[in-house]
């Protein structure tokens, strides 16, 4: 029976915010069931005037009559707000695949009835979350959905937008001093915004910056709809692969020749001083190795485990850490990601010796023989080794460049100076 036993991974202290536009106003409609957690979490984070729900019965499925009870809604909803919204999201649940609703007529009609308010449909499919694009694609474009196109006047400003993030960056990170130097004058985020006017505002950048394959449809529709060009920036924790994203981002801004091939590139005989951006990059690279070797000293042969819950990667994170030294000796592998492909088979072909955990099942996990005492980076596998040396790293968030290295190091370094109690 075993065999058929899956865990259920809890992370209960873990608070759960949802990104959203200043202003706007979210309604979901779905049978009751459906939204169990979304509605916890607006109870959790105090959603009152921002969120609401209306839930179908069988007889409003059966007959339809939802489509007049969703138009009873908005009219209650912004008839009962101090303030009207800018923004109306309607959530619309799988259910929906198979009702057919007319979005378009819909839409229509709530706009010609309320013009000053922006109204737009997002799709929550779990089920089809293996085809096409996910719903959290989706619904990270949906939030870039309202921005208007900037007039001919306007013209782009000298600031960049960063995407698929859900938290800032740490204030240790080399990227905006970088973007300084460079010229840029503001860093956007959409989760940063706190008015309606500074949500607008990102139309106005010169460039996206994607961190996370979950903005990449949200930057593809961007730069279709608004002409705001696009760089993919994931995290990586690999020297080589941290310069070529820097290259790519300088040569994007126009700070770097097109035709500069290296950072390294030595620089014309003569010159007074480095480039500023080169200064902080060199400083910032300096800091990744010298934490590096100090990690390496301390942690020596004892095994590491990396898992999904603390990056986008897990596998390009693991073969990072083999090239600098480290023993890994495990990936577990819970949410595996395409974009994680090609770090995975090299993985697979260059470390036959890693154990790859691709199940929750209790027995999979307990007949790997993994080390209870191995350094653990992430939640996941920590928690299901009841593992004393826990690495709180959450999706890469607030790293990024040589900091995410320098950063990654001291984590691994602190998780052996302390011990985690587990219940049960």
């Amino acid at each position: 029976m075993s065999r058929d036993l899956s865990l259920f991974i809890p992370h209960r202290g873990r608070p759960k915010i949802s990104l959203g536009i200043p202003e706007s106003f979210d309604l979901y409609l779905c049978p009751p069931a459906c939204v169990r957690r979304v509605s916890i979490r607006a109870i959790r984070n105090d959603a009152r005037g921002h969120m609401g729900f209306l839930y179908m019965s069988e007889a409003d499925l059966a007959t339809g009559a939802y489509e007049q009870r969703l138009f009873e809604a908005v009219d209650n909803v912004l008839a009962s707000l101090d303030r009207q919204p800018r923004a109306f999201f309607i959530h619309l649940n799988c259910v929906d695949d198979f009702l057919g609703t007319d979005e378009d007529a819909m839409l229509a009609k709530l706009r010609e009835r309320f013009p000053a308010t922006g109204f737009a449909t997002m799709h929550m499919n779990p089920i089809a979350a293996d085809k096409g694009l996910s719903t959290g694609l989706r619904i990270h474009e949906r939030l870039y959905s309202m921005l208007d196109p900037i007039g001919p006047a306007s013209g782009r400003d000298d600031a960049v937008n960063l995407i698929g993030n859900f938290a800032s960056l740490e204030r240790d990170c080399e990227l905006p001093r970088i973007l300084e130097a460079w010229g840029i004058g503001e860093v956007r985020q959409l989760f940063a915004c706190t008015t309606y006017e500074e949500y607008q505002a990102l139309a106005k950048s010169r460039l996206n910056i994607v961190l996370a394959n979950i903005g990449s449809y949200a930057a593809e529709c961007m730069e279709k709809r608004l002409g705001i060009p696009q760089l993919s920036a994931p995290v990586d924790y690999e020297f080589a692969n941290i310069e070529a994203c820097y290259l790519a981002l300088g040569k994007a801004l126009g700070a770097i020749p097109a035709e500069q091939i290296s950072l390294e590139a030595p620089h014309c005989e003569g010159s007074a001083r480095r480039n500023p951006a080169d200064v902080i990059m060199t400083q910032a690279k300096d800091r990744a190795r010298s934490a590096i070797k100090r990690a390496r000293k301390h942690l020596g042969d004892r095994a590491v485990i990396v898992d999904s819950s603390a990056a986008m990667r897990p596998f390009a994170l693991a073969k990072a850490l083999m090239g600098y030294g480290f023993n890994v000796c495990a990936v577990f592998a819970l949410h595996e990601k395409p974009e994680d492909a090609e770090a995975r088979d090299w993985v697979l072909e260059n470390a036959p010796h890693v154990n790859v955990v691709r199940s929750e099942s209790y027995d999979d996990i307990i007949e790997l023989g993994l080390p209870r005492n191995a350094v653990c980076v992430g939640f996941d596998c920590a928690y299901l080794l009841k593992a004393p040396h826990f690495v709180a790293l959450q999706k890469d968030e607030g790293l990024f460049g040589y900091q995410a290295v320098w950063q990654l190091m001291k984590l691994m370094m602190d998780s052996l100076t302390s011990t985690t109690e587990w219940e049960g």
